[in-house]
């Protein structure tokens, strides 16, 4: 094993050094590989990530490796949990061997594996996981509702819409609030873009983000691209009332390390009247910003409307509103954010 490898194994809790995984050899690549395979071996999840990044090809090592420490198992049910996650970056040829730990006993693996399928199932899986899903009341039944909403909205399929938060709970910055984080714009760089296509295609939700669809964010100390699924956008905005839609997804930059990993899901569906709710979610199914465009608000091909935060702990209120065409996405209005929720309701209590 050489120098390259030892540093690539030892950074364990630093990102993915792009340089040196181009310059291992043949022999790295077989050490790596066999302590990929290796049950019970403390550089398993770190031999197993870096693979992802070598071959995420569903021939590859990494398949071989993700396979045998979910059939064979591991001591380590965070190692099982971690290999079901990389798992995502088979894509969908990894559904069978990620379904068959869907229901295990330990939670922390079951979680994992719903959180892969709904990054990498299709909609012919949907009658088999709807079978096999447990019931909504615990995270790892809440993950689940949440997986199979994922893949139908992706697939268009109707019957597993989210319900929009409350009106009650949604927030609004209050006029003259002071402590405020400005939200600015930009085109995505070629070096935004190449990161973020560094994430395999089960990595980010079977979706193929084009720059035209991309959108840069800043906010605080956070990077941020909003990527629209370039065939939602080419026909804005019929497709919003097409069915229910997986319409993009926000990819944060990540602190440790040159790489993107996805933040929020953006999910659609029309309100059976003139509108849609745009509801954003994090992986784990937790509603975080909504909006509902309706009447005036989509005309003459452009999708207008303001976007809320709902309350929940670590989100505060934002100010502004997104601009959707078939030309690309903005965002205008105030563009401000707050860390804090420490603000009035969308409409406020007549009795405060």
């Amino acid at each position: 094993m050489t120098v390259n490898l030892d540093r690539l194994l030892a950074a364990k809790e630093g990102g993915l050094d792009s340089e040196l995984l181009v310059v291992l050899d043949d022999a790295d690549r077989a050490g790596l590989l066999d302590r990929a395979l290796t049950a019970g071996g403390p550089d398993r999840v770190r031999a197993m990530t870096l693979l992802a990044r070598l071959d995420p090809g569903p021939d590859g090592p990494l398949a071989r490796a993700v396979s045998l420490a979910l059939e064979e198992g591991d001591p380590d049910p965070f190692v099982v949990a971690a290999a079901v996650s990389l798992a995502a970056c088979l894509g969908n040829d990894a559904v069978p061997v990620v379904q068959a730990v869907a229901a295990s006993a330990d939670p922390v693996v079951a979680l994992a594996a719903w959180q892969t399928l709904q990054q990498i199932a299709k909609s012919e899986s949907l009658d088999a996981l709807s079978a096999l899903a447990p019931p909504p009341g615990d995270v790892v039944g809440d993950q689940a509702a949440f997986a199979l909403s994922v893949i139908a909205y992706r697939a268009g399929s109707t019957g597993f819409e989210l319900a929009p938060p409350d009106e009650t709970e949604l927030r609004a910055i209050e006029q003259n609030e002071q402590a405020v984080t400005v939200i600015s714009t930009t085109p995505p760089t070629a070096v935004d873009f190449e990161l973020l296509t560094r994430l395999t295609h089960g990595e980010l939700y079977l979706m193929s983000p084009e720059p035209s669809a991309t959108l840069a964010i800043d906010c605080g100390g956070d990077h941020m691209l909003l990527c629209i699924d370039p065939d939602i956008q080419s026909s804005l905005p019929d497709t919003l009332f097409q069915g229910p839609a997986l319409a993009g997804l926000v990819a944060l930059l990540d602190e440790d390390g040159p790489s993107y990993s996805v933040r929020y899901l953006a999910l659609t569906a029309a309100d059976g009247s003139d509108g849609v709710h745009v509801l954003l979610c994090t992986p784990g199914g937790a509603p975080v910003y909504y909006g509902h465009p309706d009447g005036g608000e989509i005309a003459d091909g452009t999708v207008t409307f303001p976007l809320f935060a709902v309350e929940r702990p670590g989100v505060g209120p934002i100010a502004l509103s997104v601009v959707s065409t078939t030309a690309g996405t903005s965002l205008v209005g105030d563009l401000l954010a707050m860390e804090e929720i420490a603000t009035d309701r969308l409409v406020p209590d007549p009795d405060s």
